[in-house]
């Protein structure tokens, strides 16, 4: 009797079905669908740090080519995006790469610096940081920092 109880803990403490069903599965990242979303000036670049952490990337909007970043969110997960530059004219969206009609579920433009999106599904955000026309037709060089973090 003994062995049957501990073969069957063995059996669940092994059993990859048997993980928990909070664990965050992250959807694999939709890269087709976000550059559907960004312009020829933009450069997709996907970001790659665990499912529950942070990372932080560095990039200059240089007039209207900048980078736009990718992150997958698993369904439940919040995103929070924070933005950093000495710049006052330095912005960022967010979008669903899966979204084609380009609607911000974040719009930078009320000059906010911290967005949070909670996942009602798995999804993939674009993460778009810019800077208005009137100085991308100067072509300034806006330096900043993102902090991506899930939740």
């Amino acid at each position: 009797m003994r062995r049957w109880i501990i073969a069957g803990v063995l059996a669940a403490v092994l059993s990859p079905s048997l993980a928990p069903a909070n664990a965050a599965s992250l959807p694999a990242p939709n890269s087709a669908g976000a550059r559907q979303l960004i312009s020829p000036d933009e450069t997709l670049k996907p970001l790659d740090f665990p499912a529950v952490g942070r990372q932080q990337v560095s990039g200059v909007i240089d007039g209207y080519r900048h980078p736009a970043y990718l992150a997958p969110i698993a369904q439940g997960q919040t995103l929070t995006v924070t933005l950093t530059s000495p710049s006052a004219n330095a912005y960022f969206n967010l979008h669903n790469a899966t979204d084609a009609s380009g609607q911000a579920l974040f719009n930078g433009n009320t000059g906010e610096r911290t967005a949070r999106v909670t996942a009602p599904a798995a999804m993939n955000v674009v993460i778009c940081p810019f800077q208005p026309r009137a100085s991308a037709r100067r072509k300034e060089h806006i330096p900043f920092r993102l902090t991506v973090e899930r939740r």
